[in-house]
């Protein structure tokens, strides 16, 4: 079982606690009350012992803080999470996500981008489009471990593979084009940190699904080698060329007038007889996209063709919330702080 809070940033709070408490039990810093009589005899007072009551008197003080720590600790919210291993059917997949400089571009002419504005639509690009359709596909597959790499000039492991779709999705929306280096498309590296990723895999099935817009542009791996490791681990490669051909518009500023989005026209080179080389070679097949929809047809095409294999994994279940307790004993505490305080500890004046 392991334990952690959902807000650890809340528990800073706690830093508060020993000032108040020095604040408490320091008499110079404590606001000072003045009598509304006077005792001519205080020298009598000296000479008795010390009730019950005088011990008391710093215990409300305590219950308060003690009441302030736990509610601190509460809004941090402890949760107890207890891994599960499961017993499933699916397949092994590697994503490999393309995330250079051209899937900024908008598969769309500027008349339709105008008529999405006027009904209050955003024309996504090629890698919000991609992104989406990957989390709508990550959800629909139950049994099916998947892990991923995203790649640009340089490829790097985003997740492992998982069950966990909760992460998966998680980790999806939290990317951004400009998080890695944008200027170059390393291909043959994303291939080979897939391979990797699929390297020790037990399913009988194991295939790495490459989204991709270009050419391959640097790497210090040439997509041909990373090819042939994967053909000889039986790794099956899907590539999928997103994106329409010829000339697309590219986000370039907003108008200084108007405040819109202002779009140019660009060309990026592709190569897709290097994809259909490496779907070839690996026992894949290559597949064109031209917009989200086709990129959610081709994705479960390739993966409904396969038979499935038996897997173990260990996968979250929901976490336990621990705050409940936390908060019912500070209400107890703050409940006797009040009752020593103004009842039984009660000062006069």
């Amino acid at each position: 079982m392991n334990w952690e809070f959902a807000q650890p940033w809340v528990l800073l709070a706690l830093l508060l606690v020993p000032v108040l408490a020095v604040v408490m039990f320091t008499p110079s810093l404590r606001r000072k009350r003045s009598g509304t009589f006077r005792f001519t005899g205080i020298d009598l007072l000296s000479v008795q012992r010390r009730g019950l009551r005088s011990y008391l008197t710093p215990l409300p003080d305590l219950l308060l803080l003690f009441a302030i720590g736990l509610c601190i600790v509460a809004l941090a919210r402890p949760q107890s999470i207890e891994p599960a291993e499961i017993e499933v059917e699916g397949i092994d997949i590697y994503l490999a996500l393309d995330m250079s400089g051209s899937m900024q571009a908008i598969d769309k002419t500027r008349s339709e981008i105008r008529s999405m504005r006027r009904s209050g639509q955003v024309p996504l690009n090629r890698f919000q489009s991609a992104v989406e359709t990957l989390k709508e596909f990550t959800a629909s597959r139950d049994y099916d471990r998947i892990g991923m790499v995203v790649f640009a000039k340089e490829a790097f492991l985003q997740f492992p593979l998982t069950l966990d779709r909760r992460t998966i999705i998680s980790m999806l929306e939290r990317l951004a084009l400009g998080d890695i280096d944008q200027g170059g498309t390393a291909i043959g590296n994303a291939i080979g940190r897939g391979v990797a990723g699929l390297k020790e895999s037990e399913a009988r099935t194991k295939i790495l699904i490459l989204i991709t817009d270009g050419d391959r542009r640097g790497g210090n791996i040439s997509p041909k080698a990373a090819t042939n490791i994967a053909n000889e681990l039986g790794i099956k490669i899907y590539p999928i060329l997103v994106g329409k051909t010829g000339t697309t518009l590219v986000p370039a500023g907003r108008d200084p007038f108007t405040g819109t989005e202002v779009y140019r026209e660009t060309e990026f080179p592709v190569n897709p007889d290097l994809l259909k080389e490496i779907a070839e070679d690996t026992g894949g097949k290559y597949y064109r996209a031209t917009d989200a929809e086709g990129l959610k047809n081709d994705l479960h095409q390739i993966l409904n063709e396969y038979e499935t294999s038996r897997l173990r994994d260990t996968s979250n279940v929901d976490p336990d919330e621990l705050f409940r307790p936390l908060v019912l004993l500070a209400m107890v505490l703050l409940a006797l702080h009040s009752l020593l305080k103004f009842v039984l500890l009660r000062r006069f004046p």
